[in-house]
């Protein structure tokens, strides 16, 4: 185990008992506790994509690791997004994303769209195929998709997006793992 596992994993038996007993999951099993769930998930090493929407001719993004490939046919992806976000209510009545994978020098737009800048936009170089999503200059691939179901889970919704158009580059993708951004090596 790594050091910052091990501190949470000393965590008093009494006081993992009271975390299992005040949330049980759906089945009426206990749940794992939200401070170990958090150091679990910090292990696993993600790809690093920016989702964009236009709504009302106005662009709007976010840094999110929450993506993933659902099928290939039909191509279909989700994205899962806090409720609480600025972009959520954009998603929710436009209905149609962008999937920015970032490539791997892109750390400055990774940090940029996961901050609270009032323009995010502003200065920098995407295009917006017809009907689409904004989609960054130098990324290592994208996606367009059409939202064709939601489900709200606890603080976020699941977006379930059609994939009605996308692309790559030679670009490597940025990762992000243990809270810090890296390189595929």
């Amino acid at each position: 185990m790594t050091t910052g596992t091990q501190q949470v994993a000393k965590k008093s038996k009494s006081s993992q008992d009271n975390a299992v007993k005040a949330i049980t999951a759906a089945n009426g099993q206990p749940r794992i506790d939200g401070e170990i769930f958090r150091a679990v998930m910090r292990q696993l090493a993600g790809g690093v994509t920016v989702i964009t929407t236009m709504r009302e001719g106005n662009p709007h993004g976010f840094t999110a690791t929450a993506f993933c490939s659902v099928c290939a046919e039909p191509p279909t992806v989700l994205i899962v997004v806090n409720r609480t976000a600025r972009t959520h209510p954009h998603i929710d009545a436009r209905r149609h994303f962008a999937v920015n994978i970032l490539a791997d020098d892109q750390t400055a737009l990774a940090n940029r769209f996961a901050g609270k800048l009032e323009n995010q936009f502003e200065g920098m170089s995407y295009t917006i195929p017809d009907g689409g999503a904004p989609v960054f200059e130098g990324v290592s691939a994208h996606l367009q998709c059409v939202v064709s179901s939601r489900l709200d889970i606890g603080t976020h919704t699941i977006f379930i997006g059609d994939v009605v158009g996308g692309g790559t580059s030679e670009s490597d993708p940025l990762v992000y793992h243990a809270a810090r951004f890296g390189r595929v090596e």
